[in-house]
């Protein structure tokens, strides 16, 4: 009996051992490295199988600072990092670093010279950000890492040495809470020339968002504290642009002035665009046509944040320039909309129509307003209604202040207006997004 047990546990130890090698990796690769480095006791054939794997990530499972003001402490943990990378035998494709309480005031200057020199092809340093500074500088070794197709970095200082020719196989490019150079946008991107993703968020330096190159561009996200142009030019496939920029005090005359043609003339591939309000304001500094020269023809979905604030009938020109540039303008995104005082732009709606060929546009499937109100959002339904052809469905998702009687009055305005859709409908939801009733406002 006793040795059949024994027959039966080796039987267990031997499936375990004989995993093919790419299970292995598998398995090994999406554990945190501490997890990984204790498979080492599973039996003699995988004592040394986590030093081979290729993916390592020091997270909260592989330590938590409890001390994070102490500097000691903080430098522990990152030797007992490079520790665990000094045994590691094979190459290093993708290494993640993100310890709760690390802060980039950690010396991790020997830690990103090893993965430099190990080949790294994605590196993430996700820093906590330091309550005595908005990030320290990091270490000029990360730019030798010329292996480099993705680089993610947050809460830390990025300085780009002169020597610095560029990351010519870098592809994704995440920046959160990084301080930057102030012409990082123009200078840098020029030597990536392969960079399809862009993404920065809540980045401190550039107030100039020049995005010049490269041409392979197709993603651009900015969430941006302060920005006092922007531009586009070299970026022929950029089709995903997404600006959430912050102004200055409304109450200030020193406002930047940005040409909307220029900005948006080296935009051919351009598909979806989102805007905060504040990003309108900027494009509605300087001069705002009808509409673009050269039209927005890939362009479907169009996404405003934030769009109606008090005295904002230039911010609404912007709006405006943008839909009549984009005749295939497919959905339409209005959030956070909010009472113009009463302001009637319905005279300035009406031009909307092509003359040039006679026909409609946008031919917009779809348009959203968050918490709707009354007069000027209903000026900008009365004009998609009577000019969008292809329009499917109104989602109105009224302010939580309106009562129901005013929402159903509303409702019944927007009913009344000129349809040329024959599939339109208006669909009302609560403030939970759950659909009350749905209503086709097709004009018989």
């Amino acid at each position: 009996m006793i040795k059949k047990k024994k027959v039966r546990t080796e039987l267990e130890v031997d499936r375990i051992s004989s995993l093919p090698a790419h299970l292995i990796q598998l398995i090994l690769t999406s554990l945190p490295i501490r997890e990984a480095g204790k498979t080492s006791l599973l039996s003699r054939q995988w004592r040394y199988h986590w030093r081979n794997i290729t993916r390592l990530v020091c997270d909260d499972e592989f330590d938590e600072l409890e001390d994070c003001d102490s500097e000691s402490e903080v430098n522990k943990l990152v030797k007992r990092v490079h520790e665990a990378l000094q045994v590691h035998d094979g190459p290093i494709t993708e290494f993640v670093l993100s310890i709760p309480g690390l802060t980039a005031a950690a010396d991790t200057h020997h830690l990103i010279s090893y993965l430099s020199n190990k080949g790294i092809s994605a590196l993430s340093l996700l820093f906590d950000l330091d309550p005595h500074s908005f990030g320290e500088e990091i270490s000029s070794s990360l730019f030798r890492a010329l292996q480099l197709d993705s680089l993610k970095l947050q809460a830390c200082e990025l300085k780009v040495p002169p020597w610095f020719l560029g990351f010519t196989r870098l592809t994704v490019l995440q920046l959160e809470q990084v301080c930057l150079p102030n012409d990082f946008f123009q200078g840098f991107l020029l030597n990536c020339p392969l960079l399809d993703d862009l993404r920065a968020s809540f980045v401190v330096g550039p107030r100039k968002l020049e995005v010049v190159g490269p041409p392979r561009l197709k993603v651009c996200i900015f969430r941006v504290y302060c920005v006092e142009t922007i531009s586009f030019s070299c970026t022929p496939m950029l089709s995903m642009i997404s600006i959430q920029a912050e102004m200055y005090e409304s109450n200030t005359t020193d406002i930047p002035t940005v040409d909307i043609v220029s900005t948006f003339a080296s935009l051919p591939a351009l598909q979806q665009l989102n805007l905060s309000f504040e990003c309108l304001q900027l494009l509605a500094a300087g001069p705002v046509p009808d509409m673009f020269p050269t039209a927005l023809h890939q362009l479907e979905v169009l996404d405003i944040g934030n769009c109606f604030h008090d005295e904002c009938l230039l911010e609404l020109e912007v709006l405006l320039c943008l839909i009549r540039s984009s005749p295939n303008l497919y959905k339409l995104t209005i959030q956070n909309a909010l009472v113009l005082n009463g302001l009637n732009v319905e005279g300035e709606l009406v031009p909307l129509k092509s003359e040039s060929n006679g026909s409609p546009y946008p031919e917009a499937e779809g348009s959203y307003c968050q918490r709707l109100a009354e007069v000027n959002e209903l000026d900008l339904l009365r004009f998609l209604l009577a000019n969008a052809p292809r329009l499917s469905r109104i989602v109105v998702k009224p302010d939580y202040q309106l009562s129901w009687g005013s929402c159903l009055e509303f409702l019944e305005k927007v009913r009344q207006c000129e349809c040329v859709s024959k599939e339109a409908e208006i669909i009302y939801v609560n403030m939970s997004n759950v659909i009350l009733f749905s209503r086709r406002l097709a004009t018989s």
